[in-house]
């Protein structure tokens, strides 16, 4: 009593002295209110005082104070113990009503809440499950009346009960005190120990809450520890005893933290739950209480099993909880909030629907008007947000909206729940922004969070939040209207954000995220890169204070990463994009597969590759990019909002890889895909323009590859819509003004209207002038100005605008960075407008200039291919121009080139077309190397920059003995890609051809069908039209996923060279070779290199045992003289197309000879001369490797052939065994020689089936028998012959792998628009194409004899590609080739035939290749003798090889 007085008397003094306007002055008489309380409860004194001061200190804490339910709840208090005296109801009304009003003014979870629905209860006799948190006194608490001689026992129990009713302190002071006193002088043994024990704990535990003394806790625990050991098992008060343990040990785990107290919380209320039998109707309490403290453990530890633990048991206090009893609403919101967690967690969309559902029934059994209808439809609604962000179902966000807004209608003004459901609303609200772009929900969303943060008191928790979402809106509204002032109102609500989050707080991270994103927007609209620094160094923070395994932290990263990548952006540091793409793999990692964030990170993952692919030009980034993105496509549903931006960087991508590589399906994928993603993206979307601008820009580019003009007029149509949706000042203008300047000056170059020109450069202008200075753009778009300028100096002669050009594009230079991708091409353009200037005013050091530029651009180490190619080019141009001493390095650069041009990952048509652009470089460059006096080096330059998709095929099949001897992990991983990438580019060929039949298979089926069904069974047709197309995008699918595959193998073994040529000695493996290595290829005889140039023509002799090169010059024979002999041979050969159907024309040679004397006298005899072959009829090997139009010359038939020159000495067959070949590479010594698998050689004969489309050759059945015939009279049974039965492609090519030489004898076709499918023709009108033949890879050698038309023609404009069948057969693996020039006769292909294979198969030991040279050499030298044959017919007959 004492230490009471002197409470009040302390505290009545802090009243006197406190202020009226002081904020402290309600606490001051609350406290006084309540020492006053207990004073009158003691002595029994009047309630006045303390019901006055209550009322007091209420007044002065209006609605939305944070202590104003606490008032509320002690007035309550006062006014029921004043019932208590007079029993009057209107206290007790008054007392509820203080209650009610309370309960609405605090949160559902929170102590005043559960105070106040506590009193209720009590007052109104209910059970109090509420209070079971602390306790339940013991079963014999009933039972007093067996101690009725014993009357502390029954004061205990009902002292204990009247607390619970009441709520009177000295009623639990005094039952502790008697409790404690009964305790100490029961006998242990007697069985009212226990009792009194538990009565105690459950007593030490109420006032432990009351007044928060530890001591009481352990006290508490204790004693109910003591009374659970007492209690036998099978007791029915165990589980009781169990259940109040368990209750002490989760309060102080939440007062101390301590895991262990949570553990022993777990397994004492699993004993309490087994020990309670099914029915039991605290059962389901018990189950509810377990399984919040598994949920408790789950948050602590974020085990999973956890959850998984407390969604089984609710579900089982669910199922044992009777429908229509008040608690079923509550355990069903516990139920359905637990998959919620589960969803958050795992991603599960099955625990979302449950969730869904779950909450559904909880809010449709809490009736209208209870208090907590407001809070379940509050879980509801978020939960379908949730749904929402998963699935992207807009009916999701609609609902969630709807069911929002009823829990903010139902929260009265002031209830401290109201701002969090204002919160929930507006976020709402802001997503479903996103989605549709209308501006008004992106109003009403800021004007309920702007509520929010009103209705907030400073100092709340929640007020951080919602001033984190108002923040992040105004942010949001930034971004679509561009208003600065929005960006500026969002910085200091962020950072009160911040401020007002202590540190250590868990959502400290999220908001110091919030406000880096901020400084971000800032910066990005503003440019100053102070903002960005302090964005990043935010965002560092975030993730050091986010802990490993947090949930947010893969968004954390996210935002560093894509903040590094934009520093990259700005200052072009490639650390900032190795950074970014670190640490958005670390995001992409630790997101689940299911994720609703997984797709968004592999984007921002695909974007930062495509950046490190646009520096540094690895093919490998791009293709990474691609694959992720397809992934993130794939991953988001449907409908998503994020959708249209996944689906937009995955077709820039496709854009992208298409300028690389050219390849036009690429194009095609773009289109298709933005096409997409546009009408995907609805009107007034802030992203719309940005998809319509890349739309159009992949028109535009099909436009420049196909010329349809239609794509180019649509293009910008496009680009002028997107331009009009961007406002003023938005950062994208002037990357959409690019676009749409460069698509006027792409139409002027087309249509030639100036007005065209003009409005480019005028457009162009205003893109320079809206991008701020040290923007990473500024360089390009001064580029494209700078080029119009350029286009309108050409077109109007006007010198100022190349001065402006000029003076632009040096800015252009120096802006950009060495090694970025795009100086080579702004350093060409720099140069062109020299060259031009130069050839305005003649002034030389423009040229100089020029040149200077040329050759930084070509040997620049990153950068387009073509690109530097076209730099090199015109580096050559203005080297021969000036007579410049760089004139060898320029052709060295384009030569260099010529490989990467033609990429092994690209296809080999592409390749080949690829290769059209230096088609005659490599013979002129051979012939500058010439003037310089170096043709050692005009010996390995026309190796290097010939049949370059050749070369890199025997590469592929090369063993590398080398490499495996020193670095053998490395050879094998080589040889396993080499082979893989060859076998992908056959599979790649085979598709393609099978994607074109299918393709002219379903044009000819679908007209067969239109005729069938006209005007009859229209649906019929169309379930037939879409099995076509069906099938066909099938085959199409075959073919991408071959196209794909090649290029990832490409770029693996491109990797893997580099790496190799790290390795000391390595430096040059797989490099062009030296002469030393190339004049090894002669070891067979001398190899003549016969170049013709614009300058000169030369024969170049290799001999294997001479350290150098032989030049012999041509001066009689020009480069335009071959082109005539080519043109007279073209008009010689049109006679005897028809000639292998046997038809017959009459002899006439009288044209021959005045074509074939010049190919003696200019070419061949001053060849012979230098090789000193002078004596006919002593024959020796030499092998003829002739460049340009030599390739389609007969140099094996030169010679004089009138009647003077009839004795030996005047023709090439009187000297020496001619035989061709494509490149020095193919005569090379095996390092392991072919060993034959038997003595016995397997020969196939394939004859001209009758189902390959073309006319019957009655030679060919002659032709097979005679060999038979031969084979048969052999000395020896050296040869076996296989004959193909079905003649179908397949079935050949599987014969041609199994025996060792082939012989055709049926039709050949140089297809002259594709050289790669010229072929043989076989069964079922299908050819035998190049491209089938070299991907067998053979190993046997041997010999194909191809008694075949055309089957060494070539194609006219790539003639040092060698693009023929017999070429094809060499690279198959065949060592030597008979082949021909043009058609043959089937009356004479017979008996060739017969010549031949009796001279090789005439002796006793196994065949040899080697001598079909010779074999055919004689053959023809008959076919020459007899007078009835014509020069037509036996000069096609060639030798092709070894």
């Amino acid at each position: 009593m004492p230490n009471l007085e002197r409470s009040i008397n302390q505290f009545d003094r802090a009243l006197g002295i406190c202020p009226l306007d002081h904020p402290c002055l309600a606490t001051a008489q609350a406290n006084l209110a309540q020492a006053k309380l207990i004073l009158s409860q003691v002595e029994g004194v009047s309630l006045e005082a303390p019901l006055d001061l209550y009322r007091n200190a209420l007044a002065a804490r209006p609605v939305g104070h944070l202590d104003r339910p606490s008032n509320l709840i002690q007035l309550a208090a006062v006014h029921y113990a004043r019932f208590r005296e007079q029993r009057d109801e209107i206290e007790r009304t008054r007392a509820e009503e203080f209650l009610r009003e309370a309960m609405e003014l605090s949160c559902t979870e929170s102590h005043q809440h559960r105070s106040a629905s506590f009193i209720l209860k009590l007052q109104a006799g209910l059970r109090i499950d509420p209070v079971r948190v602390y306790g339940e006194l013991s079963g014999e608490q009933g039972s007093a009346s067996r101690f009725t001689e014993e009357g502390p026992w029954e004061l205990s129990v009902q002292l204990l009960k009247r607390f619970e009713r009441f709520g009177d302190l000295p009623d639990i002071q005094r039952a502790i005190r008697i409790l404690e006193e009964l305790v100490r002088t029961t006998s242990l043994w007697d069985h009212r120990y226990y009792v009194g024990l538990a009565n105690l704990g459950v007593a030490l535990s109420y006032r432990f809450d009351h007044f928060g003394d530890l001591n009481d806790l352990e006290n508490a625990i204790l004693r109910k520890r003591e009374a659970v050991d007492l209690t036998p098992q099978g007791h029915p008060d165990k589980p009781s005893l169990l259940n109040n343990l368990a209750t002490s040990f989760k309060a102080r785990f939440e007062l101390l933290g301590e895991l262990s107290d949570l553990e022993k919380a777990i397994s004492t209320l699993k004993e309490a739950v087994d020990l309670t039998p099914q029915d039991h109707p605290d059962k389901p309490n018990r189950l509810k209480r377990l399984a919040t403290s598994f949920k408790t453990r789950f948050e602590r530890l974020g085990e999973l099993s956890d959850l998984e633990k407390a969604i089984l048991v609710l579900g089982d206090a669910v199922d044992l909880t009777p429908h229509g009893h008040p608690d079923k609403p509550g355990c069903l919101l516990n139920f359905g909030t637990s998959f919620v967690f589960r969803f958050l967690r795992l991603g599960e969309l099955s625990d979302l629907e449950n969730a869904i559902r779950i909450l559904k029934d909880a809010v449709d059994l809490t009736p209208q008007g209870h208090p907590d209808k407001p809070s379940r439809l509050h879980n509801l609604g978020t939960t379908f947000k949730s749904r929402f962000e998963r699935l992207g179902e807009l009916s999701d966000l609609e609902n969630a909206i709807r069911i929002l807004g009823d829990a903010v209608d139902l929260t009265p003004q002031g209830h401290p729940d109201k701002p969090r459901r204002l919160n929930n609303l507006a976020i709402s609200f802001k997503a479903r922004f996103s989605r549709l772009g209308e501006l008004s929900d992106l109003e009403k969303a800021i004007s309920a969070l702007k509520d929010a943060v009103g209705l907030t008191p400073h100092g709340h928790p929640d007020k951080p939040t919602c001033l984190l979402n108002l923040g992040t809106s105004f942010v949001t509204r930034f971004f679509r209207l561009g208003e600065l002032s929005d960006l500026e109102n969002a910085f200091p609500i962020l950072e009160d954000a911040v401020d007002l989050t202590p540190q250590g707080h868990p959502d400290k991270p999220r908001r110091l995220n919030n406000l880096a994103t901020s400084f971000k927007a800032r910066f990005e609209q503003l440019g100053e890169l102070s903002d960005l620094e302090r964005a990043i160094s935010v965002l560092k923070d975030v993730v050091d204070l986010t802990p490993h395994g947090h949930p947010d932290k893969p968004t954390y990263l996210l935002n560093l990463g894509t903040s590094f990548k934009v520093r990259f952006s700005c200052l072009g540091e490639l650390s900032d994009l190795g950074n970014a793409i670190l640490i958005l793999k670390d995001v992409v990692d630790l997101t689940p597969q299911g994720h609703p964030g997984k797709p968004r990170h592999l984007n921002n993952l695909a974007t930062s590759f495509k950046a490190r692919f646009e520096r540094l030009g690895e093919l490998s980034d791009l293709e990474k990019a691609i694959s992720a993105l397809k992934n993130a496509v794939d991953l988001t549903p449907h409908g998503h909002p994020d959708k249209p931006t996944c689906l937009l960087n995955l077709g820039t991508s496709f854009v992208t890889r298409f300028e690389r590589l050219g390849e036009l399906s690429d194009l095609e994928n773009a289109i298709r895909i933005l096409e997409d993603a546009v009408h995907l993206t609805p009107p007034g979307h802030y992203n719309k323009h940005s998809c319509l601008n890349n739309l159009a820009t992949s028109l535009k580019a099909r436009f420049e590859r196909l010329g349809e003009l239609g794509d180019l007029e649509r293009a910008i149509s496009v680009l002028k819509d997107a331009v009009d949706l961007i406002p003023h000042g938005h950062p994208d203008k002037p990357a959409c003004l690019l676009n749409l300047g460069t698509s006027f000056k792409v139409r002027f170059s087309r249509l030639g209207e100036l007005s065209d020109l003009e409005n480019a450069i005028q457009v162009l202008k205003d893109a320079v002038d809206l991008t701020p200075q040290g923007h990473p753009e500024k360089p390009n778009r001064l580029n494209n100005l700078a080029t119009s300028f350029v286009t309108r100096f050409s077109r109007l002669g006007e010198l100022s605008d190349l001065e402006n050009a000029i003076r632009i594009l040096k800015d252009v230079v120096d802006l950009t960075p060495q090694g970025h991708p795009d100086k080579p091409s702004r350093l060409n353009n720099l140069a062109t407008s020299f060259e031009a200037r130069f050839e305005r005013l003649g002034e030389l050091r423009d040229l100089h200039h020029a040149i200077s530029l040329y050759s930084h651009a070509a040997s620049a180490p990153i950068g387009l291919t073509s690109a530097r190619f076209r730099a090199s080019q015109n580096w050559i141009s203005c080297a021969r121009r000036a007579s410049h001493r760089s004139l060898l390095h320029a052709y060295s650069a384009t030569i260099t080139l010529l490989p990467q041009l033609a990429w092994t990952g690209l296809s080999f048509r592409r390749r080949f077309s690829e290769l059209r652009r230096g088609a005659d470089v490599v013979r002129e460059a051979a012939a500058a190397a010439l003037d310089f006096g170096f043709p050692e080096t005009a010996v390995e330059w026309l190796e290097q920059g010939r049949s370059i998709v050749w070369g890199e095929l025997l590469q592929l099949r090369s063993t590398h003995e080398e490499l495996s001897s020193t670095y053998p992990n490395h050879a094998h991983r080589l040889r396993e890609l080499s082979a893989a990438l060859e076998d992908a580019g056959a599979t790649r060929e085979r598709s393609s051809s099978a994607l074109l039949e299918r393709v002219q298979r379903g044009i000819h089926e679908m007209s067969l069908a239109t005729e069938h069904t006209a005007g009859t069974d229209e649906e019929s047709f169309f379930t037939f039209a879409k099995q076509m197309w069906s099938a066909i995008q099938r085959e199409k699918e075959t073919w991408q996923q071959g196209a794909d595959k090649l290029r990832t193998l490409a770029i693996e073994r491109d990797d893997l060279l580099h790496e190799i040529r790290r390795f000391p000695g390595f430096e040059r493996f797989l490099l062009q070779k030296e002469f030393s290595q190339l004049r090894t290829s002669a070891h067979a005889g001398p190899v003549v290199i016969l170049n013709a140039a614009e300058t000169r023509c030369d024969a170049l002799i290799i001999l294997a045992h001479v350290d150098h090169a032989i030049h012999v010059p041509l001066p009689n024979i020009t480069l335009e003289r071959c082109a005539n002999l080519q043109d007279t041979l073209k008009s010689l050969a049109r006679r005897v197309r028809s000639i292998r159907d046997g038809e017959r024309v009459p002899l006439d040679d009288s044209g021959w000879e005045p074509f074939l004397s010049p190919l003696w006298r200019c070419v061949v005899k001053p060849v012979l001369d230098a090789l000193a072959f002078s004596s006919p009829g002593d024959l020796s090997r030499i092998f003829w490797c002739p460049t340009g139009p030599f390739t389609f010359l007969p140099i094996h038939a030169a010679g004089f052939y009138d009647p003077a020159h009839s004795p030996l000495g005047h023709k090439v067959y009187d000297f020496v065994v001619s035989s061709y070949v494509p490149t020095l590479s193919i005569l090379a010594l095996s390092r392991n020689p072919i060993t034959p698998p038997s003595d016995i050689l397997r020969l196939l004969a394939v004859r001209q089936p009758p189902s390959d489309g073309q006319c019957p050759l009655p030679g060919v059945h002659k032709e097979v028998e005679r060999i038979k015939a031969i084979i048969k009279n052999s000395p020896s049974a050296r040869t076996s012959l296989l004959e193909s039965s079905a003649g179908t492609v397949e079935e050949v090519l599987s014969l041609m792998m199994e025996t060792d030489w082939v012989h055709f004898a049926c039709h050949g076709v140089q297809d002259a628009k594709d050289p790669t499918a010229s072929g043989l023709c076989l069964a079922d009108e299908r050819r035998l194409k190049i491209s089938d033949i070299i991907a067998l890879s053979r190993p046997r050698g041997g010999l194909a004899f191809l008694s075949a038309c055309q089957t060494a023609t070539g194609d006219k404009d790539l003639s040092d590609e060698a693009i023929h069948i017999a070429a094809g057969m060499l690279f198959a693996g065949y060592r030597g080739v008979v082949g021909t020039m043009w058609s043959i006769s089937d009356k004479i292909a017979p008996d060739v035939a017969r010549d031949v294979y009796e001279q090789l198969l005439g002796n006793d030991t196994r065949p040899d290749y080697r001598e079909a040279a010779l074999a055919l050499h004689e053959a023809v030298g008959c076919l020459r003798e007899d007078e009835n044959v014509s020069f037509d017919e036996w000069i096609p007959f060639i030798h092709v090889g070894l």
